[in-house]
């Protein structure tokens, strides 16, 4: 009851404090509305800029050549660019400049090199004659056996003649000329895409058809946006702030003002306080996270739904965070200090753990650090219940979250001290 009591008290100092509001709401929503506006293409075009030129002009009548127009709309049909022509008597880098204006821009272009048709017919007549000639002479092999001596010399014979003829075709490639600066970032990306496009291209104008098909599947039971993948670690993260951050510093503030000395005259324990601490800040994540999950509803139309794993993982990170914060204000005096270590040690953790950014895709020497941080086991622990949906996963990262959320809970209650010395 005594623990209730300090819920109670704490719960409406934290209605009263700005800086709790801002941490424990505006803060996450932030960072959910930012990543979900970047991942999700809320209000913005996903299109690459890619200036094209178009050298290969007809002399009789100064108009592009089927074939290169066809290409610009394999191009666009994509959907993948924004293209911007640039006339053929122009200066390609010079009038991308001026289109891109002085604030400057990535600059894309693709040249269609003048013959780009005659050299892709001759290239496409040379490639298909090459492949006749040598499935009719591989039949030949296959049925010389059973032939007489005149059909044997006849087929020869126009073995030959083909091999003659494919030899008078020019041996010409056409040329396509890609100028992308080593500083875009996106240059890999936009290069990987016009090579596919002109492989396709090609494959389509020799006849040949993929005779490989690829499949793919989900490893989990529903689909996702890139926005749901995010969740799990938004929520993870805002559950830290709120135990390390706003707790440490609002307890902080309580010894300050004199409040918890003043409770060493109460029938209080230490215990009830550490406890009555937590209790409120628990209570309150789990309003937040559904308050978090419902703005992403309905902003970025998320599909995660919190289950009684995720909840329960939510329950047992708010008290293990909170114990921490608990723990730290023990030996921090002074609010401006207890917002120092608080970020100090919060914000690393929040971009070590895997809570934005795949471990994976991490140097090894941080994958070795993140095992070390509590946010890791929070953060995994509700992937694999909202998202992957792997109850294993979340047993294992429940029962090291709930080790150290006891841990933190008695070490808060051994360091807090009602009379400073």
């Amino acid at each position: 009851m005594r623990a209730l009591t300090i819920f109670k008290a704490v719960f409406k100092n934290w209605m009263r404090s700005r800086s709790g509001l801002f941490f424990s709401i505006l803060f996450p929503v932030l960072l959910l509305l930012v990543f979900g506006a970047i991942f999700s293409g809320v209000g913005s075009s996903s299109k690459y800029r890619l200036f094209v030129q178009n050298l290969d002009i007809n002399a009789t009548d100064a108009t592009p050549s089927e074939l290169s127009v066809a290409f610009i709309d394999a191009l666009n049909s994509t959907e993948t660019f924004g293209i911007n022509e640039i006339p053929a008597d122009e200066n390609a880098t010079e009038y991308a400049q001026e289109v891109l204006g002085p604030l400057g821009g990535n600059m894309r272009i693709l040249v269609i090199s003048e013959g780009f048709q005659n050299d892709l017919l001759n290239g496409t007549l040379k490639v298909r004659v090459g492949i006749t000639y040598e499935t009719m002479d591989m039949y030949y092999w296959y049925v010389e056996p059973y032939l007489t001596d005149s059909q044997k010399s006849a087929f020869q014979q126009g073995l030959a003649q083909m091999q003659q003829y494919n030899a008078t075709i020019p041996d010409a490639k056409a040329s396509l000329t890609i100028m992308l600066d080593p500083a875009d970032s996106s240059a890999t990306i936009v290069k990987s895409i016009v090579m596919s496009i002109a492989s396709a291209f090609n494959y389509e104008l020799i006849g040949a058809e993929n005779v490989v098909e690829f499949r793919e599947a989900s490893v989990t039971t529903k689909h996702y946006s890139n926005v749901d993948f995010y969740v799990p670690g938004i929520t993870a993260a805002f559950i830290m702030t709120n135990g390390i951050i706003a707790l440490t510093a609002t307890t902080t503030e309580f010894k300050r003002r004199g409040i918890i000395k003043r409770l060493s005259l109460t029938p209080l324990t230490k215990l009830d306080w550490v406890v009555g601490n937590v209790l409120c800040q628990t209570i309150l994540n789990l309003m937040l996270a559904g308050i978090m999950i419902a703005l992403g509803w309905v902003v970025f139309n998320v599909r995660v739904i919190p289950d009684a794993f995720s909840i329960a993982l939510i329950l047992l990170g708010s008290i293990m965070f909170s114990g921490m914060g608990m723990a730290l204000s023990g030996f921090i005096k002074d609010v401006e200090a207890a917002s120092a270590i608080g970020n100090a040690i919060a914000f690393p953790m929040m971009f070590l753990s895997g809570t934005y950014f795949p471990l994976e895709i991490m140097p090894s020497y941080v994958q070795t650090i993140s095992k070390a941080l509590p946010l890791t086991y929070v953060a995994e622990g509700l992937k694999h219940a909202m998202i992957y949906q792997n109850p294993e996963g979340v047993y294992i990262n429940m029962v090291i979250v709930a080790v150290l959320a006891v841990v933190f809970i008695i070490v808060g209650s051994l360091v807090t001290r009602w009379k400073e010395k």
